[in-house]
C-alpha cells in the first residue's frame, strides 16, 4: 500500500507583472497557509517520506514551508515536469517514484491536480490553494497505481476551518 499527498502550491502574488508565472512566490496569505497545513499534517500523523515539487518558485516555498512543520525531515526534491496543467505529467512522476518511498507528496498547480483527482475518481470541482488530498493506493509499486483501488482518506485546506 501506498499514500499519495497532492499538494496544489499556496497562494502566490502578483504584485509584481513582470514576472514570468513561473517565478511568481508567495503571498503574505501563502506564506502563512503552507505552514499551517503542515501542522495540520503532522497533527493528522500524515507525513510523506518525500516531498516532489513542481520547479515553480511558489510550488517550491510551499514544499519547504509544508516540510518545516514536520517532526522529520522528508526528502525534498524538484522536478520542473510538475509544473504542468496536463494529469499525465503528474502521473508519469508518481511512476516514475522511488519504491523505498512508502508515501510521497507531490505540490503542483491546478488544473492537472484537478484533472488527476479524477482519474481517482474523487469529485472536486477545484482544489483550493494550500490545499492536500491524501490517497491510499492499493498498490505494492508506484508504477502500478493506475491498476489498484484509490481511496481518499483526508482533504484539507486552509480555509475550511474558517467556514465554521
Amino acid at each position: 500500500m501506498k499514500f499519495l499527498f497532492l499538494t496544489r502550491h499556496a497562494k502566490s502574488c502578483w504584485d509584481d507583472p513582470t514576472l514570468n508565472d513561473h517565478d511568481r512566490p508567495l503571498n503574505h496569505r501563502g506564506k502563512k497557509d503552507a505552514p499551517q497545513m503542515g501542522k495540520r499534517l503532522a497533527a493528522w500523523q500524515g507525513m510523506p517520506d518525500v516531498i516532489v515539487s513542481s520547479s515553480a518558485t511558489r510550488a517550491q516555498d510551499t514544499a519547504g514551508l509544508v516540510a518545516e512543520q514536520f517532526t522529520h525531515s522528508p526528502r525534498l526534491l524538484v522536478f520542473p515536469s510538475l509544473y504542468t496543467e496536463d494529469w499525465e505529467d503528474i502521473a508519469a512522476v508518481i511512476e516514475d517514484l522511488d519504491e523505498e518511498y512508502q508515501s510521497a507528496m507531490l505540490v503542483g498547480h491546478n488544473p492537472a491536480l484537478n484533472h488527476f483527482l479524477a482519474q481517482v475518481p474523487f469529485e472536486l470541482d477545484n482544489l483550493p490553494t494550500c490545499g492536500v488530498v491524501v490517497i491510499r493506493l492499493e498498490s505494492r509499486s508506484w508504477r502500478d497505481w493506475r491498476e489498484g483501488s484509490k481511496q481518499v482518506m483526508w482533504l484539507d485546506y486552509p480555509k475550511r476551518l474558517k467556514k465554521n
